[in-house]
């Protein structure tokens, strides 16, 4: 995967951000400033996506490949144990890296992911993947262009990032594209797992994001000491509520790393 380091500063904890389909790292554009003014970034594109280039290799499409890729990026920036967060398809990855290294993580956010918890024994989540890829298959760009999450259809996003967003999309390698769907999300669901995941955990919930809200519902039951917090905004919460977004990251990553123990004792 490529990836972009923003920020070398010695006295800061790393933070890796990691965003979902049809997007880019420009995904959180609007996150920068105020999260770099605390955390040294590191900002990846998924395969296919932005600049990084489709493996030829089937196996490198498996969710843990991709895990692997990530920690690999750990290795090469010298960085012992950072703070991660993921959205949508990126959460589910980010989910699976605290599960696999949990002694490389310092605490995790993520966002709204419903690929990450679906019910991989229904079978309509089966067909309807397999009419979306046969879909891909015969329109190339165009069919992409139809799928539903495509920027171009976020009526919440701020002009400028649906515009860029929507341009980053569609330099998406569709053939890539298209193993993703094919290989990575059969493999992509965690239900049954979240119990077992020790790092501190925050889930940012985009409330408006209707679809979503039931596996919310779950997750509070099922996964012991994930912290939940509901704030105004639907799938792309941190783009549609940058500020309410980073405002709950930054208080709960806080309270860990580097930030926690530069605060000052209480008066």
């Amino acid at each position: 995967m490529d990836y972009e380091c923003i920020g070398d500063d010695a006295g800061k904890d790393h933070l890796l951000l990691v965003h979902g389909l049809l997007s880019s790292r420009n995904h959180w554009m609007g996150n920068v400033e105020r999260l770099g003014a605390r955390y040294n970034l590191v900002l990846v594109d998924l395969p296919a996506h932005g600049s990084s280039a489709a493996s030829l290799d089937p196996e490198a499409w498996h969710p843990d490949a991709m895990v692997a890729d990530l920690d690999a990026i750990r290795a090469q920036l010298g960085i012992g144990r950072w703070f991660i967060c993921g959205q949508s398809f990126g959460a589910g990855l980010t989910i699976r890296y605290a599960l696999s290294h949990p002694a490389r993580i310092i605490a995790q956010a993520f966002t709204n992911a419903r690929t990450a918890f679906r019910n991989e024994a229904d079978l309509s989540e089966h067909a309807a993947r397999a009419e979306r890829i046969a879909k891909l298959r015969e329109s190339g760009i165009e069919g992409l262009r139809r799928e539903r999450f495509h920027p171009r259809f976020a009526r919440r996003f701020p002009d400028s990032v649906r515009e860029t967003l929507s341009r980053d999309a569609d330099r998406i390698d569709v053939a890539g594209y298209v193993k993703i769907l094919e290989i990575s999300l059969p493999s992509a669901s965690l239900a049954g797992r979240v119990a077992d995941c020790t790092v501190p955990s925050l889930l940012i919930n985009g409330r408006h994001e209707r679809i979503f809200q039931p596996v919310r519902q779950s997750l509070e039951a099922d996964w012991p000491g994930l912290e939940i917090v509901d704030i105004d905004g639907g799938h792309s919460v941190n783009i549609e509520n940058p500020e309410g977004f980073d405002a709950e990251l930054l208080a709960f990553f806080g309270r860990y790393g580097k930030a926690r123990s530069q605060e000052r004792p209480p008066a």
